[in-house]
């Protein structure tokens, strides 16, 4: 078994492409969280966006893997409606990764990825190691560079001593 897995969900296929990317550097198992009802079209969009930001978790199919057997967890997301989408949430609530690394990376179209990173946080209960936004403007020129910092600072993490928990205060009797 792999050390790393790449979970995401994609609609048009952008944060697909970053997953698949960060999968080939990371030699890392890929899996796409898949919702059991189809979202298609027009009315499709318009459903996936008010999910999102009403904060709903639809129904999804069954996960391949599990994230606890794993030592890195990349759970990747597009913003939708500045929010994160449904799918995403459903998958982070029901798979507790506690004792894993964790990162987050998401597509979007200009603005949102600090929303959706705090909404991806209260979904998993921890905070990422890293994050990477990448807009629909990087992944058509610098996307390169962006994944190649993005898995130097896991790695660079990996390799850091944990943080020493400070002593508590004596109190006074």
């Amino acid at each position: 078994m792999k050390n790393a897995l790449v979970v995401y969900h994609s609609r048009s296929g952008h944060t697909r492409r970053v997953a698949q990317a960060l999968a080939g550097r990371l030699e890392a198992d890929l899996e796409e969280i898949r919702t059991r009802r189809a979202y298609g079209g027009t009315c499709g969009v318009l459903r996936c966006g008010l999910e999102a930001a009403l904060g709903r978790a639809p129904a999804i199919r069954h996960a391949a893997h599990d994230p606890s057997r794993y030592r890195l967890l990349l759970i990747g997301t597009p913003v939708w409606a500045w929010s994160l989408p449904g799918p995403v949430r459903a998958w982070a609530q029901g798979h507790p990764a506690a004792g894993v690394r964790l990162a987050f990376f998401c597509t979007q179209g200009g603005s949102g990825a600090e929303r959706v990173f705090a909404q991806l946080q209260a979904a998993t209960g921890r905070a990422p190691e890293a994050t990477l936004a990448v807009t629909e403007a990087q992944l058509e020129g610098e996307l390169d560079p962006l994944l190649d910092r993005f898995v130097a600072r896991l790695a660079t993490a990996e390799t850091e001593p944990p943080p020493r928990r400070a002593r508590a205060a004596a109190k006074p009797r």
